[in-house]
Parts: structure tokens; C-alpha cells; sequence
């Protein structure tokens, strides 16, 4: 013999509102120390090494991934804020490694002009 039923599922549950994400806080220094700190070792790389050929690419390439993490992060603020720090660690050098990273960071969202 079967059981009756107990509960009836005809309503379907109330729906939950969903709470707005937070806006991303703004990158501090903290925050984007280690991607100033992997972009000047690959700098150092690129400047101790071949300028063109596959070393280059690969360089190219960690860049890129670097800033596509920093701007995960903060975007447009902590792209800016990485590009302040490098610049910071070797006035002398500043120009050309800032260069290098823009255009490695061509077409990024939230570039860093």
C-alpha cells in the first residue's frame, strides 16, 4: 500500500534577492607589490639578455600576464600604481622600462596610458 502524500510542492519557493557584488577596493601598495616586483625581474631579464626571438616573446607574454592580473586586482588604479612602482625602483631606466610594459600591456582593459 502506498503512503499518501504529506507535503504538497505545488508553490515553488520564494525567490532570494541577490545582493549587489561589492565595487573592487582600490589597489594599495600592498596589493600590487608583487606584480611590480615580477615585471622589474623580468625587465632585468630582458635587459641582461637577447632583445629579440623567443626569450623576448616569453617575456613579452609574463608581462602581459602580470598586467592582466594587476588590473583583475583594481584595474585602471592598480595598473597606474604598478607602473608608479617600477618607475620608482630605477629612475635611471624608468623611460625604457615603461615603455617595454606599455607595450606589453597594449589593449589591456583598463590600460594604463
Amino acid at each position: 500500500m502506498k503512503r499518501p502524500l504529506t507535503t504538497s510542492f505545488s508553490a515553488p519557493p520564494p525567490a532570494r534577492a541577490e545582493p549587489p557584488e561589492p565595487a573592487p577596493a582600490a589597489a594599495s601598495w600592498r596589493d600590487v607589490a608583487p606584480f611590480a616586483a615580477a615585471l622589474i625581474a623580468t625587465l632585468e631579464a630582458i635587459e641582461a639578455g637577447p632583445k629579440a626571438g623567443p626569450a623576448m616573446r616569453a617575456h613579452r607574454s609574463a608581462m602581459r600576464r602580470q598586467g592582466e592580473a594587476a588590473a583583475a586586482l583594481g584595474g585602471s588604479e592598480a595598473l597606474e600604481a604598478v607602473l608608479n612602482q617600477v618607475a620608482e625602483a630605477d629612475a635611471a631606466q624608468a623611460a625604457q622600462r615603461l615603455a617595454l610594459i606599455r607595450e606589453a600591456w597594449t589593449g589591456l582593459p583598463g590600460e594604463a596610458s
